[in-house]
């Protein structure tokens, strides 16, 4: 159905909340569109389809309960299957590599340098502001 507005009402008046100006309305549409009355009708049969199936309704107070757990402070725990739990085992092992050299690597660099400082730790010579932005030498390294 093309026009929302008349849809809405169509499931107002399903639900029994329609006021008396939107049912007539809606008595309006349906004595002009075959639409109107099309949509009415398969709305109808979906919704018997729907009561007949059998489909279990939640226990009483379940709005209550949810809220209950959810505010408690428990922590829902979410199981990861699939390819989302090795990419998660995954990425932890990358991580964990990851650390261990870096850590060998500014082990490495203290060690090699004169004093402990901040330059040695990430194996930075002494640069200054212009030789950082000089484009010559970062283009061709530095001439010393």
């Amino acid at each position: 159905m093309k026009n929302k507005r008349i849809e809405k009402l169509i499931y107002k008046n399903l639900d029994g909340t329609l006021s008396n100006k939107e049912l007539e309305i809606l008595k309006h549409e349906w004595d002009i569109s075959e639409p109107v009355r099309e949509e009415y009708q398969q709305i109808l049969e979906l919704r018997d389809k729907i009561n007949e199936s059998g489909i279990r309704k939640f226990k009483p107070l379940f709005e209550e309960r949810l809220l209950d757990k959810l505010s408690s402070g428990k922590q829902l725990k979410i199981v990861s299957t699939g390819w989302t739990g090795s990419l998660g085992v995954s990425f932890r092992q990358i991580a964990l590599t990851a650390a261990i050299i870096l850590a060998l690597l500014i082990t490495y660099n203290m060690k090699n340098g004169n004093y402990y400082s901040i330059q040695n730790l990430f194996g930075d010579s002494n640069n200054n502001l212009e030789i950082a932005f000089d484009p010559v030498q970062n283009l061709l390294g530095r001439i010393e």
